[in-house]
């Protein structure tokens, strides 16, 4: 197997350990303010001046040190930042208006008076004033679009401080097979790749009803001198992909890549496509699943650091509204995204990111007001990783993490009958390949070596590529199932990347295989196993606990399967834009939610629901998960307008668990949004995390209400023999532990199960004659993350001891 990278990442500071150890009847000491924060306004809608309405940043940085061409050759004592935005003397997207700068020569501390760059003309309605800085000359290229699908460039070759005229770029345009009368920069900045090449994504449609979504690029090898601006081929287009604004990165592997808004409306996927030869041509786009889905609006994008730490920063209002401004970062290159954090819970809008030279982060994005498309003012935030990651990178001393990239299409990739595996060009593929293969039969596999240069435990993360035609896999390392292995990537909508975070799992150094077994027909009846990379992780912190929510303007993730379901808007408490509702009704009526569950585990289900006194006093949700199906039922009278608790349930990875509602009920019925939160993970007997000790524990299958594939038990004895749990502890605290068995006359009465925590070790003595085929709770204990947690069962009993699954779940 290629090994593609193998990052090390600088270790965390001893204070950052300290405030998270877990001390012996105490609680720990929350990270969550560590670091700074501040935030200023830029501009406000409500001042006494001509604007009515100020929308769209822009950021650039000219970092301390440069020499600008046209300066008085000295070096910037500081970094000089620009902030863009389109003063609108109408609230409206089209119209005149003026494109503002305001310019701050201490690194954002304090700011120039705003100015047009590009005062407005009655020809033109101006937009998306969006720069690039060539950080090799200190030149700043600001690209703006016209009316009429023109284009344009300004530079600056001062920091800012003046600006040439205008080059008119619109003659790149004129070949437009598609109709496009929009071709514009895309909001926030462009990029420099590590050859020194700027490029500046463009976004382009045409009239409705059918606006032929699309998106290409300009560059320049000449630091952006007047006539060096080539246009790039297009994206492929495809109208089940209508990517819009977007922002473009570069990956450590060369590849360029665009992420870009879905169109216009609802609840969406990102976008992605890729370059490998630097921007000049680009791949088919494809759903990004590493962002999921929130209201479809720009989002921001930034490669905060290239080496020894790649990290790529992302900022977007993470809701089915236009509201909960949160950023989010990655060492994968956007494969998945570790750490968020909210900046603003309330009304946010566009964003745009940029980092100065002693790591400041910088967020120019808009919030408030009650206009749902545009923004009350624009504000500027200053924080640091610190902060970011409430004490789990700095800019000093890193994540701590330590990571290895393997390429799963390898020509060592073998099936279970030898051959070797089919391999497809992917140039969205990590490595530009991805691994195919149509599985025959259940029980069929996959298998990929791997090298491991030092033992430790890893957390184990794939990335998979998602379509309808995908089976339900099961994951295996070294023959053993991974805790949270079992995965269906179908995707009915589109197809596209995604990584699962499978558990932890200890290797020693050496060569070891990773299988991928076709464990059933997935939910959209497909059998392909289809595989792109794998990761291991060691070190740092763990990553944030998933949460995902299935609004009911989701196309992938809300369906009416039968009846005539209303949608819903101009009302207030629904979450994101609407709600559905039915009248009471038999049951012949369902709509059905189906959350795209991002990792394996135990989440807390919870529904929202705007209340009102005509609504069911029992709306009947059915929850469809690993374990079965429960039914819970809902006043919808009350109680409305936050998350409502429907209990907690293991769900696979990917989409096939869902939530039912039906119109079996005393009155309106309202389907609005499903969250699932995740709480914990079960560790089964025939997954890793279960050890056995000692002693001679036998698979059985004989008793029903086991968990997973079998059980295992062992007769009365001694306490010699003994089973043992790892549960792998996403974050220090709290944690109820639970477990599962089959129950029979020839149980024990006194199963001794010891739980070792923080505080010590616990041993509490279960019945196993009755309760069979359920979690039974063994107590609350505080868990540390990063620390072994286990529960043990011995022989020690008078019975028949049965060792199934643990579960642990925060209270």
């Amino acid at each position: 197997m290629c090994l593609i990278v193998a990052l090390l990442l600088a270790a965390p500071t001893t204070a950052v350990r300290e405030a998270e150890a877990a001390p012996a009847g105490g609680s720990v000491q929350a990270a969550a303010d560590v670091g700074s924060f501040a935030e200023s306004e830029l501009w406000d809608s409500t001042d006494d001046d001509a604007y009515a309405n100020f929308h769209v940043q822009g950021l650039a940085v000219i970092p301390k040190g440069t020499v600008p061409p046209a300066g008085d050759g000295q070096p910037l004592p500081d970094d000089v930042v620009l902030t863009f935005t389109e003063g609108r003397f109408a609230v409206s997207d089209a119209g005149p208006k003026d494109l503002l700068v305001r310019r701050s020569v201490d690194g954002g501390r304090t700011w120039s008076p705003s100015a047009p760059v590009v005062p407005s003309d009655p020809a033109h309605s101006w937009g998306n004033a969006t720069p690039v800085v060539d950080e090799q000359t200190g030149r700043v290229c600001l690209f703006y679009k016209g009316s009429n699908g023109s284009l344009f460039v300004k530079r600056s070759d001062d920091a800012g401080a003046s600006w040439t005229a205008a080059e008119d770029l619109t003659p790149l345009f004129a070949s437009n097979p598609h109709g496009w009368t929009r071709n514009s920069p895309t909001p926030g900045h462009g990029i420099q790749l590590r050859n020194g090449r700027l490029l500046m994504p463009l976004n382009h449609r045409a009239p409705d009803p059918d606006p032929n979504y699309g998106i290409d690029a300009v560059y320049s090898d000449a630091h952006g001198a007047p006539g060096s601006w080539r246009r790039s081929a297009p994206a492929p287009l495809a109208v089940g992909y209508p990517i819009n604004e977007s922002r473009a990165y570069e990956r450590r592997d060369g590849a360029v890549v665009i992420n870009g808004r879905w169109g216009a409306g609802g609840t969406r996927y990102r976008i992605t496509t890729s370059s490998l030869d630097g921007g000049q041509t680009w791949s088919a786009p494809v759903v990004d699943g590493s962002t999921g889905q929130f209201v479809s609006v720009d989002a921001g994008m930034l490669q905060y650091s290239r080496g020894p730490v790649d990290r790529l920063l992302f900022s977007r209002p993470d809701s089915s509204d236009r509201e909960n401004m949160t950023v989010s970062i990655s060492y994968d290159d956007g494969a998945s995204y570790r750490y968020s954090r909210v900046v603003n819970p309330g009304a946010s809008y566009y964003s745009d990111l940029a980092r100065l030279s002693d790591g400041t982060i910088l967020l120019a994005y808009g919030r408030d007001g009650d206009v749902p498309s545009f923004p009350e003012r624009i504000a500027i935030a200053r924080f640091d990783l610190e902060w970011l990651t409430r004490g789990r990178d700095s800019f000093a001393a890193g994540p701590g993490l330590s990571q290895h990239e393997y390429e799963l299409a390898t020509a060592e990739a073998r099936t279970g009958t030898g051959a070797s595996v089919p391999i497809v060009s992917d140039a969205n593929a990590r490595g530009g390949k991805a691994l195919r293969y149509p599985a025959p039969a259940v029980g069929d596999h996959v298998d990929v070596p791997f090298d491991v240069t030092q033992a430790g435990e890893y957390e184990v993360a794939v990335r998979l590529h998602r379509r309808a035609d995908r089976g339900r896999v099961r994951v295996s390392v070294d023959g053993t199932n991974l805790t949270q292995g079992l995965l269906d990537p179908t995707m009915t909508v589109g197809e596209g990347y995604q990584v699962y975070r499978l558990g932890t799992i200890p290797l020693t150094g050496g060569r070891h295989s990773i299988r991928f077994t076709l464990a059933d027909r997935g939910r959209g009846g497909g059998s392909v196993i289809a595989a792109d990379q794998l990761t291991l992780t060691s070190g740092g912190h763990p990553a944030d606990a998933p949460s995902v929510v299935a609004d009911n303007d989701s196309i992938a993730s809300f369906e009416a399967v039968s009846g005539s379901w209303t949608r819903v808007t101009g009302v207030t408490g629904y979450y994101g834009q609407s709600h559905h509702t039915h009248p009471a009704g038999t049951g012949s009526a369902q709509a059905r939610f189906r959350p795209d569950v991002p990792m394996s585990g135990v989440y807390e289900v919870s529904v929202w629901y705007r209340a009102a006194a005509n609504q069911a006093s029992n709306a009947s949700f059915t929850i469809r998960h690993a374990e079965g199906q429960v039914t819970t039922r809902v006043d919808q009278r009350s109680g409305g307008g936050r998350w409502v608790r429907l209990g907690e349930f293991a769900f696979s990875g990917g989409g096939g668990g869902t939530i039912e509602l039906s119109d079996a009920a005393d009155g309106l019925v309202v389907a609005d949004a499903i969250r699932l939160a995740h709480r914990g993970a079960v560790t089964d007997n025939d997954a890793a995390g279960y050890e056995v000790v000692s002693g001679e524990w036998n698979p059985a299958t004989g008793v029903d209400g086991y968990y997973g594939h079998n059980y295992r038990t062992h007769p009365a004895g001694t306490g010699s023999a003994v089973a043992r749990w790892r549960p792998d502890v996403p974050t220090s605290g709290m944690y109820q532990v639970a477990v599962w068995y089959t129950a029979h006359t020839n149980r024990a009465s006194n199963a001794p199960y010891v739980v070792n925590h923080a505080n010590g070790s616990t041993t509490v003595r279960v019945d196993q004659r009755n309760r069979g085929g359920q979690w039974v709770v063994l107590g609350s204990f505080w868990l540390t993350a990063g620390q072994t947690a286990t529960v043990t069962l011995s022989d020690a009993a008078d019975g028949y001891v049965v060792a199934d699954a643990v579960r642990i779940i925060t209270p």
